[in-house]
Order: C-alpha cells, then structure tokens, then sequence
C-alpha cells in the first residue's frame, strides 16, 4: 500500500492535537547560552518574530517542514535565520522543532491510549520508527518506556 495511512481515530487525534497545540510550552533549554547570559543578542531575529516563527512551526506540526520553507515564509536568509533562532531557542531550528513534536507526543502518550504510529502521523514523525528514533535521541528514552512509568 503506497503512501501514508490515515489514523483511525483522525478525528479524535486532530482534537486532542488542537488542545495541545495551544498549551503552554516551557523553554527546552535549562540553560542560556553564554552570549544571551552576557547580553549579546543577534537583533537579526526580533523575539515577535521569533514567536511567529515558532507559532507557524506549532500550527503545522504534523507537516514536513524545512528550513529553506521557513526562509522563505519569514524573508530570511538560511545563515541568518540559524543563528538568529539558535540565539532566541538555544538550539538550532530544526532540532527546536524536533523537540515541539517529542514534546506534544510526550503529552499525547501521557494522555491518550493513541498508538505509536497514531501519535508519530500527528506529530509530523511519520512513523513508529521516527517517534522512537526523536524521543530516544532527544529524551534519552523510547516512548513505550515513558507511557509505562506515566501510567
């Protein structure tokens, strides 16, 4: 069978997703990055913006989503905008976005019985594999291990 399957529970998933989406998410970094803690901002990237940008990550979460797409959107060069964002989140872009999808799965596991590949089509992780392979790059733990120690 080509192409990816929708989710059985699509319309239950799309809810549960919308919640998500508009919940308050904490900073990924616990600690700010030597030139933020001195003061020396990249003012290329001005913190609206920064929060437009990852906004439109957010409503678009479970959509392949590149950095030249982003560019493009927001009028940024490529450089510019990597170190503009990576000077605002910590990180860099795309490992910032990877880490609004492992949060929102961490969220749809704790709070769902939604199955792996359920969870990584609405996350934008495509499959079981990617979700295992983002939460144990990111988390340090696979996604099964987590829903047992949450329940």
């Amino acid at each position: 069978m080509g192409g990816t399957a929708v989710p059985h529970h699509a319309a239950e998933l799309n809810h549960q997703l919308t919640n998500l989406a508009h919940a308050p998410l904490t900073n990924p970094c616990a600690e700010l990055s030597s030139r933020q803690a001195q003061g020396q901002h990249d003012h290329s990237l001005s913190g609206q913006t920064y929060q437009r940008i990852v906004d439109w990550m957010r409503s678009r979460i479970d959509e392949p989503i590149t950095e030249d797409m982003i560019c493009a959107r927001f009028l940024m060069g490529k450089f510019a905008f990597r170190n503009a964002f990576a000077a605002h989140a910590g990180m860099a872009p795309m490992n910032y976005l990877t880490w609004l999808r492992v949060d929102m799965a961490v969220r749809l596991l704790v709070d769902t019985r939604f199955d792996l590949d359920e969870i990584a089509f609405v996350t934008g992780l495509k499959e079981e594999k990617g979700l295992i392979a983002a939460f144990v790059r990111t988390l340090g733990v696979r996604p099964h291990a987590l829903r047992a120690s949450a329940a």
